[in-house]
């Protein structure tokens, strides 16, 4: 089993029409042009400059993801005394 921590980690993303934050995943932020509100329903558009420094966060944190070494440590790993 995977799980993929971009999928599950979120930041808040400001919905220009009801004035509202709003959370997406950090995948769902990185890899699409274009958020649906979740409060109005209405387009939020990423491509507009006001989304360049959160989007810049979003893919740098995403990188740091990505490429880091795995740190999971099994809980049926017994530890020597």
């Amino acid at each position: 089993m995977c799980l993929d921590t971009g999928t599950v980690y979120k930041r808040y993303v400001l919905c220009p029409h009801c004035k509202e934050d709003y959370l997406f995943t950090l995948r769902a932020i990185a890899h699409n042009p274009e958020l649906t509100c979740h409060g109005c329903g209405g387009s939020i558009r990423l491509s507009d400059r006001v989304y360049d420094a959160l989007l810049r966060d979003v893919r740098n944190t995403l990188d740091e993801i990505d490429f880091a070494p795995p740190s999971f440590i099994s809980a049926h790993r017994r530890l020597a005394v």
